[in-house]
């Protein structure tokens, strides 16, 4: 003690000793250890699946042809409905905000669920446009973003996830009636047609493929019933076939043969939440069909109704290259 204050012992520092190998700066991360022999099997697996895809889509589609007035009448089998639209919500960059009801979007890369869009492999679908609506704001939202407005991903807002940080957005509020619309919210609407792809068997070269990519039987079938064709176009991702090797989705195929039926629009559950959608073919309205802004628009907006007398100006058919036909 030292004029009544205590000086507190001092505890002698430890030094910690210097491993004989110290660890490298943090910088580069190896996330991986491979060899030349591993890239060869990976490219030789890469054109398996390539080859393995193509001959389900190309082997197929004879099939498909040769099966159209049934498919065709299997979907006609179905009653078409007419859906109420008082409320349903529309999402749009701010950049189209002049162009609230245009389905150009729709053609651009390889288009959405239900339409087929300009970049996928020439020889396999043609292009059509769709206008996709939700039943509610939350739904139009989740489809856009592809998740809730209020979720946050390591403290990523919607937006930010989606790449638009900083974009704006235009939401518009619709009404109207569509007439014609193959409802596909439940399996079994699809029971009739899966039943003619039934007789479609999958060809030998893909059964050898598939074994030799090592795929479990799960993996890889055919269709054989309302649920499993339902599962291929609803619950699986249909973005991956059009990326990864340019061929229209199932959806797509499904969709095609929609509106070869007579059909006007798809109504579907979304894929994000609770609500209901519409893909709507502009090109198949009805006389007595439209959507239109439920609010007093700019008087910029050109068109603020979609319908038969519209349907060509807001489809979106002049963004095409003049090699594609309608």
């Amino acid at each position: 003690m030292t004029g009544g204050v205590t000086v507190p012992k001092r505890k002698v520092p430890v030094i910690p000793a210097t491993p004989a190998n110290p660890p490298a700066p943090i910088g580069i991360r190896e996330l991986d250890r491979f060899s030349s022999e591993s890239i060869d099997r990976w490219n030789a697996y890469s054109k398996d699946l390539d080859e393995l895809e193509a001959n389900l889509h190309f082997a197929l589609e004879p099939e498909r042809r040769r099966l159209r007035s049934e498919l065709i009448a299997a979907l006609q089998q179905h009653q078409s409905n007419s859906v109420d639209i008082q409320g349903w919500v529309r999402i749009v960059d701010f950049q189209f905000t002049l162009m609230p009801l245009s389905s150009a979007g729709s053609l651009t890369g390889y288009g959405a669920r239900f339409n087929a869009g300009m970049d996928l492999d020439h020889g396999t679908l043609s292009p059509w446009p769709a206008l996709y609506i939700a039943e509610d704001y939350e739904t139009a939202y989740r489809e856009k973003f592809q998740l809730k407005s209020s979720q946050l991903v390591d403290g990523l807002k919607p937006e930010e996830l989606a790449l638009e940080q900083g974009r704006s957005h235009t939401t518009v509020i619709l009404q109207g009636q569509i007439d014609c619309v193959f409802d596909m919210t439940v399996p079994r609407h699809l029971e009739a047609v899966a039943k003619v792809l039934k007789k479609i068997k999958m060809p030998d070269r893909a059964k050898s493929l598939k074994k030799r990519l090592r795929m479990k039987p799960g993996d890889l079938s055919m269709i054989h019933n309302g649920q499993g064709l339902y599962d291929a176009v609803l619950r699986q991702n249909w973005r991956l076939l059009p990326a990864q090797f340019g061929l229209p989705a199932r959806s797509h195929v499904l969709a095609e043969l929609v509106r070869a039926s007579g059909f006007a629009a798809i109504l579907y559950k979304s894929t994000m939440g609770s609500g209901k959608c519409l893909a709507i073919f502009p090109d198949k309205l009805s006389d007595s069909a439209y959507v239109e802004l439920a609010d007093k628009a700019p008087p910029q907006v050109k068109h603020t109704r979609l319908d038969d007398n519209s349907a060509d100006d807001l489809a979106g058919w002049s963004i095409l290259p003049p090699s594609f036909d309608r």
